[in-house]
């Protein structure tokens, strides 16, 4: 007998060969999430997180529960400075819940952009530069390895980005 309850959302992994279907991947990703949303990037360009729908569902996220945690590691955080204001707006209203880290020594080698949800979801692009990648919802077996590879990124990180302005 299986420990799986009956109606728990069965596993549904899928190859993703466009920049639409990735978007609309990541956004699968993190509606399954019920916990923390961990995100691995370059610099976060041409993933959707400046787009009105992407930023209400992490709001909803937010919202949902004070131990709601956002943890995104990445080689290049400038771009999401000057091109994501929607993300630093939820990292003001939300300080406690979203760390952003640059990734510094080993973790610079990198390549494989990622979005996790809790221990169960997946979407995994293959290499930056190519549009193949994959997705695996409510499937820990294929999100628990990328979960060991975020927390080896984020061992290898220091904060980088936060919710008040220093400086002149």
């Amino acid at each position: 007998m299986s420990d799986t309850p009956a109606n728990a959302p069965k596993p549904d992994y899928r190859q993703i060969t466009s920049e639409a279907e990735s978007l609309a991947a990541i956004d699968a990703v993190i509606a399954s999430a019920q916990r923390t949303i961990r995100i691995f990037d370059i610099t976060l360009a041409r993933r959707g997180f400046n787009s009105v729908a992407r930023s209400e569902a992490l709001q909803k996220f937010f919202v949902a529960g004070r131990a709601h945690r956002l943890h995104i590691a990445l080689h290049e955080p400038e771009h999401l400075e000057r091109e994501c204001p929607r993300l630093l707006m939820l990292l003001r209203r939300f300080p406690m819940s979203i760390e952003i880290h640059r990734t510094i020594q080993q973790a610079r080698d990198a390549t494989d952009p990622f979005v996790i949800a809790d221990d169960h979801s997946v979407w995994h692009q293959l290499h930056f530069t190519q549009s193949r990648a994959i997705v695996a919802l409510h499937s820990h077996a294929d999100a628990t390895p990328i979960l060991q590879r975020f927390e080896e990124i984020w061992e290898l990180s220091e904060p980088a980005v936060s919710a008040t302005t220093l400086g002149l």
